[in-house]
């Protein structure tokens, strides 16, 4: 692995875990949802952070890439498109769903601890492996399968802390979280499975058992759980997504919730909708082109237009993703020669991608 990729890494186990970029603990950001609304599978999340300024992505299948990572770096080729929410830049979102109807969401987690990688194995950045996934799995039990073999793995173990919310289009659900240097997935459609915010899922359970919270994460659980129930009990079909909208505000962080994002798994549907520009905005994935041949396409998330997104995609261009990464790290990092260095790392990265085609091994 090159020094390059080595010290992007580092930079992002930075921008993603550091307290200071939302000011407020890492316990206290995001949540998700998963409801079933008669049979009918819909997926929510909020996005709390600092800021929100970012780009959503779609992703053509085919492209060869290698994980951003120092310790046996897989390297795969995308078998499947997606759409994906990225602050950071191209390649490193924090959210998305394939054309499978997978949805991959990261959220912070203190108390995570990743393994050290086994010979034999393979690792992905703890943020690029939504991608990875969205890029490789089809169901629940791929994403699953997949941890024989290829892990999340930080490079500042010290601060880069997360763990994850798998759902697909038949309705299986599954939190994947790094404990102890082992990986404890909890996975079905026990009620307590179904959501997720930035406490362990043990601690959440609990919280929920005894009705008693201890801290922001554990009340937000609590509600959003009493939201998955009361959508198996009391909502229709028809009014799912304005119940799943409604279940985000009830959830919601004053000042740093800034996006509220809602997947259709099995339609291929998002919505979505940000502090900054309040319409709801839609993208069928089943009218996107994400052939080989296809140019990455990207929209900015705070797009202030209401319903279909697809008249406003445009081909991504390196102009993009230098406006949101300058964004960021003018954020994140006081000027000097190494923000400079880095950022034009990390800049550069989408470069180092090719167009294979749809074929060729994962993990290798």
């Amino acid at each position: 692995m090159t020094s390059r990729n080595i010290r992007i890494s580092i930079l992002l186990a930075a921008f993603v875990c550091t307290p200071s970029l939302s000011g407020e603990n890492v316990a206290d950001a995001c949540t998700v949802m998963r409801f079933s609304f008669d049979g009918r599978i819909v997926v929510a999340r909020n996005h709390d952070w600092g800021f929100g300024e970012g780009l959503v992505v779609v992703n053509p299948r085919g492209i060869q890439k290698q994980a951003i990572s120092p310790v046996q770096p897989a390297k795969w080729v995308s078998t499947y498109g997606s759409v994906s929410f990225v602050q950071f830049g191209r390649e490193i979102p924090f959210a998305g769903m394939n054309e499978q109807g997978l949805t991959v969401d990261l959220l912070q987690l203190i108390q995570a601890e990743f393994p050290v990688i086994q010979p034999g194995k393979h690792s992905v950045n703890v943020v690029q492996w939504v991608q990875y996934q969205l890029d490789t799995a089809a169901t629940v039990a791929d994403v699953v399968i997949s941890l024989e073999k290829i892990y999340p793995t930080p490079m500042v173990p010290s601060i880069e802390r997360v763990h994850y919310f798998v759902t697909d289009a038949s309705g299986d659900v599954a939190t994947i979280e790094f404990l102890d240097g082992n990986p404890h997935v909890h996975r079905g459609n026990e009620i307590q499975d179904c959501a997720l915010a930035n406490s362990t899922c043990i601690d959440s359970r609990e919280a929920f058992h005894n009705q008693q919270w201890r801290n922001n994460s554990e009340r937000r659980y609590y509600q959003a759980v009493c939201q998955v129930q009361m959508a198996n009990e009391e909502v229709t079909p028809a009014d799912s997504i304005e119940y799943a909208r409604q279940s985000l505000s009830k959830v919601a962080q004053p000042g740093l919730t800034q996006w509220s994002i809602v997947y259709e798994p099995a339609e291929k549907r998002i919505s979505f909708s940000t502090r900054v520009a309040k319409e709801l905005r839609t993208l069928d994935l089943d009218d996107l082109d994400f052939d080989p041949a296809s140019d990455a396409m990207t929209v900015d998330i705070d797009k202030d237009v209401a319903g279909d997104l697809m008249p406003y995609l445009k081909k991504y261009t390196a102009s993009d993703n230098a406006r949101i990464v300058n964004f960021a790290f003018d954020r994140t990092m006081p000027k000097s020669f190494v923000r400079t260095a880095v950022k034009q790392l990390v800049l550069n990265y989408p470069a180092t991608l090719s167009v294979v085609g749809e074929s060729a091994a994962v993990g290798e």
